[in-house]
């Protein structure tokens, strides 16, 4: 069969035609392509916009976390607390330089709406971490003890306890072998006293005869009618060959005598200690005074004067016991911390460190 002529002309006009657009085609792609355009445009303005300026709620909100987590790593290890405020706290961590020694970090904020959040490290140079803080309040768990200190016992400085020196009659008492003399005291104490001791005593004496004598000078606990008790709480000897031909005063050391209470009262006597015709002479006021003691049989006849007084002085200290208000001691368990860095409250952030060695808190 014979092939057409004018299709086989068609045919191949169609195989040599070039690929090359229509006008309408062209046309076409053109406004799809400007579609394609304003949506990308736009597109990118909207994720232009969706990235946060450096003062924007995001950002403000980003840069207080990463504060607050820092704050949080730190203090989670903190070994020693020294300062704890709603808006600051001082601490310290162990050695991180090799030095020996820890490292103290304290984080403060003044209080005060656009001040800046500052860490100080070691002493150094204050930092600020951020700028226009709004508030930081700093919440604290604590682990309490109260524990009452021992009372404190403290002794006054050296006082006159009793004395007798004004002499409106002079008289004289010799001392012998069963003749004795003495003087009943109570102490002049301050009204907080607890407790009294003895420290020196002081009388007038005077050698009597061979100067041979020794007498016994002892400070004796006091029966209720305030005479002297078998007792001896302290004793010093006095030789006759030590004093003088005048009246002199003679002292005496008594630094044991001591925890007497405050209404206690005591005997000053003085006694025979070696037996002689005569140990010595002391004076006694003859014309005042109370609370002298004599005997002139010895131990069991001693009787209380109330019209006379022996010359004497007796000294001592008055002994307070205090006691001390109670001691609370703390122990930092954790930290909550707020921070906010904008007016709108909900840019706050809080978090919470766990301090893992739960350091007693010290001023």
């Amino acid at each position: 069969m014979t092939a057409n002529p004018a299709s086989t002309r068609l045919a191949s006009r169609r195989r040599a035609r070039p690929g090359a657009f229509t006008l309408v085609e062209l046309v076409v792609s053109l406004v799809i392509l400007s579609i394609l355009m304003v949506g990308m445009g736009g597109a990118l303005l909207l994720s232009s916009q969706a990235v946060p300026g450096a003062d924007s709620r995001i950002t403000r909100l980003s840069e207080s976390a990463g504060i607050a987590d820092q704050f949080a790593a730190e203090v989670t290890y903190a070994i020693s607390v020294t300062e704890l405020t709603p808006t600051a706290i001082t601490f310290t961590v162990a050695d991180r330089d090799s030095d020996g020694t820890p490292e103290t970090i304290r984080y403060a904020w003044s209080g005060t709406a656009g001040d800046p959040l500052t860490r100080r490290y070691n002493g150094g140079s204050v930092v600020d971490l951020v700028e226009d803080v709004v508030t930081v309040n700093l919440l604290y768990d604590l682990r309490t003890i109260t524990e009452q200190p021992p009372d404190e016992i403290k002794e006054s400085a050296e006082i006159v306890l009793a004395c007798h020196e004004l002499l409106t009659g002079p008289a004289d008492y010799a001392i012998t072998e069963k003749d004795w003399i003495g003087q009943y005291f109570l102490p002049s104490l301050p009204a907080e006293a607890t407790a009294w001791k003895v420290t020196r005593v002081l009388f007038m004496a005077r050698e009597h005869g061979a100067a041979k004598g020794i007498t016994a000078v002892q400070l004796r606990k006091a029966t209720n009618p305030g005479l002297p008790s078998s007792t001896i709480l302290g004793e010093q000897l006095m030789a006759e060959s030590d004093l003088g031909s005048d009246y002199a005063w003679q002292e005496f050391a008594f630094g044991d005598v001591s925890g007497l209470a405050p209404a206690e009262g005591l005997c000053l006597v003085l006694v025979n200690n070696k037996k002689d015709t005569d140990l010595a002479d002391a004076q006694y006021d003859g014309g005042g005074g109370a609370g002298l003691l004599t005997t002139s049989s010895g131990e069991s006849g001693w009787s209380s004067d109330s019209q006379h007084a022996l010359q004497y002085y007796v000294y001592g200290t008055a002994i307070t016991t205090v006691t001390p208000p109670p001691e609370v001691k703390n122990w930092l368990r954790s930290v909550m911390i707020s921070i906010q860095l904008d007016s709108d409250p909900t840019t706050r952030v809080k978090t919470a460190a766990r301090v893992l060695n739960e350091p007693e808190v010290t001023p």
